[in-house]
């Protein structure tokens, strides 16, 4: 059974991310995802996130959670956001480990989070039916492994902030 959704990501190209029969998520990597700190994240990802288990991905630098129309997917080595007028927000886990994320909603109901001032930057894509209430929540779940494994160089910042 191949169930398929896309997504427009940022450079305007598309992404599908499909179950097939296997249960193997089917995810495109990023163009930077053989970096070495990619395989540090994805070996680092927790085995839940938003209380859904882990499964298994078609794509180096890739992990997904859930299944179905329910899947979450990371993908690390995403080509690196620059400047931007879309909403960047810094999300603070429970510990007060902090990483900005450039959010954007796309079509079919699907958050997409990109880390914002990190490379390689990682993009996690959180369908509203995984996390109807808070969706940032899976960004928040991955907030250790990539505060611990990428360095910030650069923050979000809006009108009247100053670096």
């Amino acid at each position: 059974m191949l169930r398929s959704r896309l997504l427009a990501l940022p450079a305007a190209c598309l992404m599908a991310v499909g179950l097939v029969s296997c249960g193997t998520v089917q995810v495109p990597p990023g163009p930077d995802a053989a970096n070495p700190t990619c395989a540090d994240i994805v070996l680092g990802v927790p085995p839940q996130v938003l209380g859904l288990a882990q499964v298994e991905t078609s794509s180096q630098g890739t992990a997904a959670w859930g299944s179905g129309e329910d899947t979450i997917v990371m993908r690390c080595g995403v080509t690196p956001p620059g400047p931007t007028t879309d909403l960047c927000t810094t999300l603070a886990d429970g510990n007060g480990v902090e990483v900005d994320w450039i959010v954007q909603e796309l079509e079919g109901d699907v958050f997409l989070y990109t880390t914002y001032g990190r490379d390689p930057a990682i993009d996690v894509s959180v369908p509203r039916s995984a996390a109807p209430d808070q969706p940032s929540g899976a960004a928040l779940d991955l907030a250790q492994v990539i505060s611990r494994t990428v360095d910030a160089t650069d923050r979000c910042i809006g009108p009247g902030d100053t670096q």
